[in-house]
């Protein structure tokens, strides 16, 4: 039996327009607009990252996140939405008993092939809010997308999850050699997509055409004290837990390598990087520093920053701020 099943029951995510209108309420929608105009964000940003920090921050405690972990029922995946199931047609596959999910659009599709790597610490599952970036993908660019649900920690370690993502990009490539392929992800899926990209150049392998990164994890040991010092900035994340997470994916592995924190890494004859990264996420130091690094080794890096944004903001998928990511990710895998 598999260890992940993509199209049973999944967890919700939160990124829906009703939370964000329960935000919006919370504080009142004349005192949003107005702290809206204030951080130079739209109004439906602003609520989103409201909702959000009503719930609480499961990363600030790295002790109870732990204590979470330890036997917990192994989480599933969200459903494949109703939506991409209309318009794009679905192949499944596994590797090693992890499910891949493949969506090609019915109209309009591309020569571009995006390999998705969802986010979640390397600990949750995909969950709604990852589908809504994939749809968006798909309606803005007519790239087909595959989608590894990888295993994850602490159950099991970058193993077996690294060996699917090699797999995948090979199909990919051996399925239609025509194709051109881009990787990205989220949060850990940016980790996860630059820790690929690595592998493939050290082992002299063709590359990506492109990399597109959401608000990438890109230190696994969160070496950077500037983190921790913005962290009441941050609904979603924190240090403490982040580390501890690391250390689970990295498992007899060193954190601190460069396949797992790739800010460390040398960047040369890595291929176009796109960086779309919010400020009021702890992840915005490393990025910074990321995009400087890469800049100064002559890479293409677009780094584009967001006013107000929240980790993975781009989930949000109704805001204008997201509109305006996915409006960048169509000039980059034009159709």
């Amino acid at each position: 039996m598999n260890d992940r099943q993509a199209i049973d029951d999944g967890k919700k995510s939160s990124f829906q327009p009703f939370g964000a209108l329960v935000g919006a309420a919370a504080i009142g929608l004349g005192g949003l607009a107005i702290a809206a105009r204030r951080q130079r964000m739209s109004m439906s940003l602003l609520a989103a990252r409201s909702a959000l920090a009503l719930m609480p921050n499961g990363f600030r405690d790295a002790a109870r996140l732990r204590k979470q972990m330890d036997g917990r029922v192994y989480p599933v995946d969200a459903p494949l939405p109703a939506r991409l199931r209309r318009t794009c047609d679905v192949r499944t596959w596994d590797h090693d008993g992890q499910q891949v999910v493949t969506l090609v659009p019915r109209r309009g599709a591309s020569r571009w092939h995006l390999l998705y790597l969802h986010g979640g610490a390397y600990l949750y599952p995909l969950v709604r809010a990852h589908w809504s970036i994939v749809a968006a993908i798909v309606e803005a660019t007519g790239a087909s997308v595959t989608v590894p649900l990888y295993a994850l920690a602490p159950e099991h370690d970058h193993r077996r999850a690294t060996a699917l993502a090699d797999a995948v990009y090979e199909k990919i490539g051996q399925d239609d050699p025509a194709a051109k392929i881009a990787v990205g992800g989220d949060s850990a899926g940016g980790n996860f997509a630059l820790g690929l990209a690595l592998r493939r150049r050290d082992a002299g392998r063709s590359l990506p055409q492109q990399l597109l990164l959401f608000s990438p994890w890109l230190d696994l040991t969160m070496r950077d004290p500037a983190a921790q010092q913005m962290e009441d900035r941050d609904v979603m994340l924190a240090v403490d837990g982040l580390r501890e997470a690391g250390k689970w994916w990295a498992g007899t592995l060193d954190p601190a390598s460069p396949l797992f924190s790739p800010l460390r890494a040398d960047l040369e004859g890595l291929p176009p990087i796109a960086i779309y990264q919010g400020d009021r996420d702890i992840f915005v130091v490393d990025a910074r520093s990321f995009a400087a690094r890469a800049k100064a080794a002559d890479i293409a890096c677009d780094y584009r920053e967001y006013p107000g944004g929240f980790h993975v903001f781009m989930g949000a998928t109704f805001t204008p701020e997201a509109r305006d990511v996915f409006d960048r990710v169509s000039g980059l895998l034009p159709r």
